[in-house]
């Protein structure tokens, strides 16, 4: 018990050790956060989440060398800018589709909350920082399945689709008209030979469920894969 507790004091002050634990740490929770929004197509994703949340924890770490050393420096005045500069990366994320579609916000507060995971691995509050890595991961995995149980009929619908190289955006306006939904934005992320990715926000004026929009999607000729991104 005396050797758990007297290394857990030395990982708390400054030293190579805490240092390097410290780094790699905060990577690898703001990692485990960014992959999820990779995955889900995404423009913050996993290196994004990595560089946020290593940045804060290396503002800490020193914050708090310079209070150890110097004994002058406030490392919470130093926190305290990164949770409202943190911002500039957070709007960056956050894109209007259509006219009134809102994209981005969980990537957006994502960002923030690994900044501030990132603080509290970067000075040394280890517990707190993996406990909100696993809560975050889950609020952005798992609920993210009840918020669509709860939430069936949204108007606007954010998809993820592969297409035939072949595909035009006006054959699938006539495919998706008499269902009832309207191609409000197109990003296309890549073209490669033999088929397209793309990014298509959709208005679901019928309010059909998730499930039933998807399905549709899945039976239009030249759709290879499609699945949502938020």
């Amino acid at each position: 018990m005396e050797t758990v507790t007297a290394a857990v004091e030395y990982l708390e002050g400054i030293n190579l050790a805490s240092i390097t634990m410290r780094i790699v740490m905060s990577m690898v929770c703001g990692g485990v956060i960014g992959i999820e929004r990779g995955k889900a197509h995404q423009p913050a994703g996993m290196r994004t989440y990595m560089l946020v949340c290593m940045g804060a924890a290396m503002v800490m770490l020193t914050g708090q060398y310079m209070y150890y050393h110097f004994q002058t420096g406030d490392p919470a005045r130093l926190g305290a800018q990164v949770v409202s500069g943190i911002g500039f990366l957070g709007a960056g994320s956050i894109i209007i589709s259509g006219k009134t579609k809102i994209k981005g916000l969980t990537t957006a507060a994502g960002l923030w909350t690994a900044a501030c995971i990132g603080l509290s691995i970067g000075i040394g509050f280890y517990e707190a920082g993996i406990i909100a890595t696993l809560a975050v991961s889950l609020t952005m995995t798992q609920l993210k399945k009840l918020e669509y149980h709860l939430i069936f009929d949204d108007v606007w619908l954010s998809v993820y689709v592969e297409l035939d190289d072949a595909v035009k955006m006006t054959d699938l306006v006539r495919e998706f008209s008499p269902a009832g939904l309207v191609i409000g934005e197109v990003q296309i992320e890549k073209k490669r030979k033999g088929f397209q990715k793309a990014v298509i926000s959709l208005k679901n004026t019928e309010h059909k469920s998730r499930e039933a929009v998807l399905q549709f999607l899945e039976g239009v000729e030249g759709i290879q894969f499609v699945k949502y991104t938020a």
